[in-house]
């Protein structure tokens, strides 16, 4: 697999996400690195928070975060100006002897940050409004700069009553005016994101726990922790492969009408008459467009090219 001749970063990966200067580089254990256009480190590595970032999204310019620690029983969610730096936060100890909301110590160098008394399950957005869940408090769609749009009650569904947490959230995504709402048991729910109303509720008949869904338009890929993945539209299931584990990352091919996955020590890529699939010693985290070609981020912080491109590499 030939090298994508990008720095590596200097942590292990879980998340980059881009946004109109640059990128934003997210590692495992909550590690914070601002890139530029070229993918290049700009400043140093910062940590706002000590516990790992457990989900990430970008609202235009401003970069909102969750972060939970299940051993201290906290749980935050804070918004960051991504055109200024990003600054160490408090230590892990500290959080130890604050154990009031009026004491809380918060992540450094926030727009707004928050304490949260549940665990927070998704969190999601466009450019102009973002989405969280809350564990058994419900879904708050949010806009930015404008507060809250509107509150619905964590979602469930009579068939999955019976079944042990399987109405546990575990996606969510904004899909033009729909907002996409999913379970480990195969709830879906599509919401208008606008004013929050109902429009679809089923179930997806499918035998697993689903692990994440990644979506665009009317096109998802639920992705189950057995490693199986199915293909799933308003037509219904599509699709149903087995991969040699669970998904990590994935992307639609708008050109191609296929799926482009980074799986567990391999990268795939599916299409409704084909599928192919290249193994890899190490873990591919995320595929990202860049300049013209199509690059995998590897869990040792690596850029190499992908073997399906959406883009081709461009000339060395």
């Amino acid at each position: 697999m030939p090298d994508a001749k990008v720095d590596p970063l200097p942590f292990h990966p879980a998340k980059i996400l881009g946004w109109e200067s640059g990128y934003v580089a997210i590692g495992i254990d909550g590690e914070f690195l601002a890139l530029d256009l070229e993918l290049k480190q700009i400043g140093e590595l910062k940590k706002p928070f000590p516990c790992p970032a457990q989900h990430v999204t970008t609202v235009d310019d401003q970069l909102i975060a969750t972060w939970v620690d299940h051993e201290l029983m906290l749980a935050r969610m804070a918004s960051f100006d991504l055109a200024k730096p990003f600054a160490n936060g408090p230590v892990r100890g500290d959080l130890r002897v604050r154990t009031s909301i009026d004491a809380a110590l918060h992540p450094a160098q926030t727009i707004w940050s928050h304490v949260l008394d549940a665990e927070p399950l998704s969190l999601c957005s466009n450019d102009e409004q973002f989405v969280f869940i809350l564990w058994k408090k419900g879904i708050y769609a949010m806009g930015k700069g404008t507060g809250e749009d509107w509150r619905k009650p964590e979602p469930s569904w009579p068939e999955l009553e019976k079944l042990p947490h399987a109405d546990v959230i575990v996606s969510a995504s904004i899909q033009g005016t729909a907002l996409h709402v999913w379970s480990k048991g195969g709830g879906h729910k599509i919401y208008q994101r606008k004013t929050g109303e109902v429009l679809v509720s089923e179930v997806i008949p499918f035998d697993g726990i689903l692990d994440s869904v990644y979506s665009h338009n009317e096109n998802h890929l639920l992705c189950y922790e057995s490693g199986f993945v199915l293909w799933y539209n308003t037509e219904g299931i599509q699709k149903t492969i087995k991969l040699s584990g669970p998904v990590q990352y994935a992307l639609w091919n708008i050109e191609q009408a296929s799926w482009h996955i980074a799986g567990w020590r391999e990268e795939a890529c599916i299409s409704m008459h084909d599928q192919q699939s290249t193994p890899f010693r190490e873990i591919p985290v995320q595929i990202i467009l860049h300049n013209g070609s199509t690059l995998l981020l590897l869990n040792d912080g690596t850029f190499v090219h992908s073997s399906y491109p959406i883009y081709s590499p461009a000339e060395e």
